[in-house]
């Protein structure tokens, strides 16, 4: 069941979407894990946020900058430091690797802010 605290993941990696959806599970949030944005769209205007891989945004270019221009809650996007995009101000960024705690930070802060 999807409500205002399920986070979605959108990855092509199952590895890193098990990897993301565990670390939030253990702090107490739902997931639903997705491997590409079209099966993900839908579900990413219900949740509480969107974490996105960015190898999606190279994969599916155009469903990508749909996606990131009509979806209804905040998205963190997740970087490689080397081909970091530009901060935009319609999403958060976090550079791989990161730490659980660095996405839970992530996230409180962007609950913060729709305060």
């Amino acid at each position: 069941m999807l409500d205002a605290k399920t986070i979605i993941v959108v990855a092509a990696d199952q590895g890193l979407r098990r990897s993301v959806a565990f670390a939030l599970e253990v702090e107490g949030y739902a997931t639903q894990s997705y491997d590409t944005l079209r099966t993900a769209e839908h579900a990413s205007r219900l949740a509480l946020c969107t974490v996105l891989d960015d190898d999606i945004l190279r994969s599916e270019p155009q469903a990508a900058a749909q996606f990131l221009s009509n979806r209804g809650g905040p998205a963190i996007l997740l970087v490689d430091g080397l081909s970091a995009l530009q901060q935009r101000v319609d999403y958060t960024t976090l550079t791989k690797p990161f730490t659980g705690a660095d996405l839970l930070g992530v996230i409180n802060s962007l609950i913060e802010a729709a305060k």
